[in-house]
């Protein structure tokens, strides 16, 4: 259960801590640091990208997992059913 919550928590940090970098890469440009503003925003492109990703895969395994619950479901009442009928 708390493995259910692990993921979708790590892809929040990550997509606050790629907006606290472009943040920081703005700041950077306006006193004319160009490697570093440069730098913070590729840091900050990186982690937004590995924070989305984390949190579609998460969303995808969540409905993977609810429908194959569905079909497990569905096929033992379809067992019962069959049985009961016998």
């Amino acid at each position: 259960m708390a493995k259910d919550y692990v993921t979708p928590v790590v892809g929040v940090v990550l997509i606050g801590f790629s907006l606290y970098m472009f943040y920081s890469g703005i700041g950077l440009m306006v006193v004319r640091d160009v490697a570093s503003s440069l730098l913070a925003i590729l840091i900050g492109f990186v982690t937004l990208s590995g924070g989305i990703t984390l949190l579609r895969t998460w969303a995808i395994a969540r409905v993977y997992e609810g429908g194959a619950k569905v079909e497990t479901e569905s096929r033992e009442e379809s067992s019962r059913g069959g049985k009961e009928s016998s």
